[in-house]
Order: structure tokens, then sequence, then C-alpha cells
């Protein structure tokens, strides 16, 4: 049974962050072009993979230029890295897979309502309304990436706790339930802004943990999982996942950003059978959903927003293969599609309304 957070939102203090597994050393609140943080001492005895993260290359051979990090300069004195400052535990995160209450993993996307429930055109479970446009493919791998554009959706809150968000998740396990997660997501109710927020998620045998903490280890002194990323909107980012030294290593723009040790999973959870690459939309808003995905345009615009370089990594090879083997679906493409494009490329998106 997938485990559901409470519906009564609370912004954790920094003494409550020390339950999710962030240090006692914890700094003062500092503030920037990023949003608020804090510097902390570095959690964790693992160090970062020595290579930068995997090349992109396509079953040709050919090589995929891609972008240095547009951040580089530290936010925080040596020795210490950032940190959010404040956790939302009830904000609730869904996957194309999910089992919705009484169906299995993998059984089906559609659920029936619960009590409290919006009226939904979508997938009803995790007590809100979902929207899904995503790629995915099978193949044993290591871990997996992309290239996709930052960008900031429109998000209406009015009818309750939600977001707007794309990512990459990297599945495995029984029924495909142990995940980890890295994109970006716009949620008022979560962040107290419109603008994209990087974050990072995972879960354990299908029960979901909690955005941005909950075991998640920072090495990143620049990107931190809860940033704002409006100064990258339109950016396309290259981010992904990698299983290295007992750890599932995320990166995010090309730069290491950190890991979830792999001792979260009393099961065994070292390669990855299923990526799966969407943009995702939770409401309580009822029909129509009346918030935008992606950048609010629907695929066939080649303006909407992009997945491409979809591609999964071989860690022997220190290589991200991009492939053309994606299979993509919509939830409700009257609302919100995806489109191949080119080689293991997509667009996707769409107003909501």
């Amino acid at each position: 049974m997938v485990r559901i957070f409470g519906r009564v939102a609370a912004l954790l203090s920094i003494s409550v962050l020390l339950l999710l597994g962030y240090p006692s050393s914890a700094g003062e609140i500092l503030s920037g072009p990023f949003g608020d943080y804090q510097c902390v001492q570095p959690r964790g005895e693992a160090s970062r993979p020595p290579f930068d993260p995997p090349r992109i290359i396509s079953p040709e051979g050919i090589p995929v230029q891609v972008d240095p990090p547009v951040l580089q300069d530290p936010l925080c004195p040596p020795g210490l890295v950032p940190a959010p400052t404040w956790i939302d535990p009830s904000a609730t995160k869904g996957n194309p897979l999910a089992p919705p209450d009484g169906l299995g993993a993998g059984d089906g996307n559609q659920g029936t309502d619960s009590p409290g429930s919006p009226e939904c055109a979508g997938i009803s479970h995790f007590g809100a309304c979902y929207y899904y446009a995503n790629a995915s493919y099978r193949r044993n791998a290591d871990g997996g990436g992309m290239t996709f554009t930052i960008e900031r959706p429109f998000y209406d809150g009015s009818g309750g706790t939600g977001h707007s968000l794309a990512e990459i998740a990297v599945q495995g396990g029984p029924g495909d339930g142990n995940i980890v997660e890295v994109g970006w997501n716009v949620s008022t109710n979560q962040y107290g802004n419109a603008n994209p927020h990087l974050f990072v998620f995972h879960w354990i045998g299908w029960t979901p943990t909690c955005y941005d903490a909950c075991g998640w280890v920072q090495q990143s002194p620049t990107y931190f999982p809860g940033m704002d990323l409006s100064a990258l909107i339109g950016r396309k980012s290259y981010s992904g996942w990698v299983f290295w030294n007992r750890n599932w290593w995320a990166w995010f723009d090309n730069q290491w950003l950190g890991y979830f040790p792999g001792s979260e999973w009393t099961q065994e959870y070292r390669q990855n059978g299923l990526t799966q690459w969407f943009g995702e939309v939770a409401t309580h808003n009822g029909i129509p959903p009346n918030t935008e995905m992606g950048n609010g345009r629907f695929p066939s615009d080649p303006a909407a927003a992009k997945m491409e370089t979809l591609c999964d990594v071989n860690a022997s090879d220190w290589v991200c293969w991009y492939r053309d083997l994606q299979t993509i679906g919509a939830t409700n493409p009257s609302y919100y599609d995806i489109l191949r494009t080119a080689f293991g490329a997509t667009r996707y998106g769409g107003p909501g309304r």
C-alpha cells in the first residue's frame, strides 16, 4: 500500500530538518537569486565519482556535445554545501505507473476516487488528480539521463496543493517500485513562489518518501534541491542518475548534485530495468485542471518544452547511450500531450484547459 502523506502542510524548522537527514551544524539562513538556503557540513562518507557525468553517445558512436554548468561558483565557504531551509512533508508525488489503491504496481493507471478527491479527468490517486505526458523504455542499465528544458508553467493552486513538473525517473526492483527522480517543479503551495525549483525524490518499494531530503546526501557546492531555477528558464540541462560505488548519484546541468545511499533500499537496487521521462501535473482544481505542463504549449508547437537525448547509462563505459526506443503516452491528450520529434527526442506539454 502506498503511504500517503497528510494533507496539512507544515513548513519545517531547521531543528525538524535534522530528522530528515540534515546535520546539526546548520548555519544561518542566506538569501540570493536562488532562494533561501543554509550552508551545512556535508554528511556521508562517499566521495563523488572521479569523472564528469557520463558522456552522451549515440548507438553509432557519435558523441553529443553537452554544455558545461551555467552556475559554477560555490554558494558556501569551503567545506560546506548548500541545503534548503524548509521542506513541505505534505507535498505528494506521482509516477505514471504508480499503483492506485487496490492495484498492484504496474497493473494500471486509472484508479477510483477516494473520499475528498477532486473531480478528475486524469488519474485519481494520492488524493489528487494526476496527468502525465511520458516517454519510457525498458532496458537493463546503471542509470539514465536526458537533456531537458527548464520551464515556468502557469500553476493554479487555488483548489489545493499540487504541482507541475518535469523529470527523469530511474526504476528497478520488484514491480519497478524502487525509484530515484530528479527534475524541476513549480508549486506556489510548496515553494512559496511561481518559479521552477530543482527537486530530488525517491521511492522504496512504491512507498514515496519526501522531496529534497529523506536520506539525500548533498555534494554540489552550487546546485541544491529546492533551489530557485528561474535564472535557467529556457536552458537545456543535461541531468540524470548513475549507480556508482553502491550509491545512486544524481547530476543536474552536467554537474554532480549528490546521492541517495544504496542502503535506503533493503531490496537489491543496483540497476534499473525501466527509465521514464515525463511531465506531471497534480491538481485539486477539478475539470479542467487549469495548470500548464511544460511551458503551456502543445508538442505540435516547435517552441514546446523538450526532453531530448533520452539515454541509459552503462557505468563500465561511463556512457549514457541515447536511443530511439521510447514508447510515448499521455493521460488526457486534450489537456497535455507528447510527441516524438527526432531520434530519442520529444516535445511535451499543454495548457490544461
